[in-house]
């Protein structure tokens, strides 16, 4: 059996020091534009990967690779789970239609500051943006409701269940935390004591990375909304 090729030593980062991670002062740059496009990063790239494994690390895969898969469990429910300040909530992946980031709010003449804060264009269609702490009864003064949004501020854009007309509506939450797969059997029931008439448009809670969190029904939240702006 022949020996194999001996493996070159690791290329000098360059481009964390020089190149686009760098100070940019590599005069390559002025020919191939981003590190990506010089031979020297393609040439780490496949030293990288000719580099020999570490002891165990095929083994280790293998015993991976070789185990059964688990099946998702069909009972378990597709949420979104989103902050408004310090609450975290949630709503069905059913009922979602796009995660987008902030756009400019237009402002409804003769509407006084309530659930209903304007108009979006999300998609070259202007569509209903609504306050979901004021719907929910949020205290605007907590922490995370101020009226500056933060960085990982986004736009929900959710749609009734059913389809109806005005059945599209926008909000925006303070941060978007993934959609994630909650056993049903792991719901609990909202407690009659919540006085708040954000426990109205609660339709369960579970709990997720220590928090507790609540699972909107988007058919009761869709009627408020439309409900709130028909005063």
């Amino acid at each position: 059996m022949k020996d194999s090729a001996p493996v070159k030593a690791p290329v000098e980062e360059c481009w964390r020091r020089i190149g686009v991670a760098g100070d940019r002062s590599c005069p390559e740059l002025a020919t191939f534009i981003h590190c990506r496009n010089c031979p020297v990063l393609a040439e780490a790239a496949r030293t990288f990967f000719d580099r020999e494994p570490p002891q165990g690390y095929l083994e280790a895969w293998s015993r991976i690779i070789e185990e059964p898969e688990t099946p998702p469990d069909p009972d378990a429910a597709s949420v979104l789970v989103f902050r408004l300040g310090r609450e975290w909530l949630a709503l069905p992946t059913s009922a979602l239609v796009e995660i987008t980031t902030l756009r400019p709010l237009h402002r409804m003449p003769h509407r006084a500051a309530g659930v209903l804060e304007g108009l979006v264009n999300i998609r070259g269609q202007l569509q209903l943006c609504a306050s979901l702490p004021a719907l929910l009864g949020l205290d605007p003064a907590a922490p995370g409701l101020a009226a500056e949004p933060a960085p990982a501020a986004r736009l929900l854009v959710l749609e009734r269940p059913e389809g109806a007309a005005r059945g599209r509506w926008v909000f925006r939450v303070d941060e978007v935390a993934g959609v994630h797969r909650v056993a049903r059997a792991t719901l609990r029931a909202v407690p009659s004591t919540v006085s708040q008439s954000g426990g109205h448009y609660s339709q369960a809670l579970f709990d997720w990375q220590d928090r507790s969190v609540g699972l909107l029904d988007a058919a009761r939240l869709c009627d408020g909304l439309d409900e709130a702006v028909a005063r």
